[in-house]
């Protein structure tokens, strides 16, 4: 898995989607919003632009949350439906 200039290649791409679809799926349905989905996508980026691949942390990396005080997620796997 890696980037070329700024671009990440498919294998990534599915790792990150996944971290994204499991952090948005493990916030309180009240924090299921347009803004925490564009600033989970931010900060999962910017995880993986810094060379982080491991789903679990891309999710649930602590400085991810203590940044912005926000709630932090679980790390425990989200049941897939």
């Amino acid at each position: 898995m890696s980037t070329v200039q700024g671009a990440f290649d498919p294998e990534t791409l599915d790792v990150l989607k996944s971290a994204f679809d499991d952090a948005y799926l493990a916030l309180p349905a009240g924090q299921q919003t347009a803004g925490m989905r564009a600033k989970l996508a931010e900060r999962i980026l910017r995880k993986a632009s810094q060379g982080e691949r491991d789903p679990l942390r891309l999710r649930a990396s602590p400085s991810m949350w203590k940044e912005a005080g926000e709630l932090a997620i679980s790390v425990s796997p989200v049941e897939k439906r």
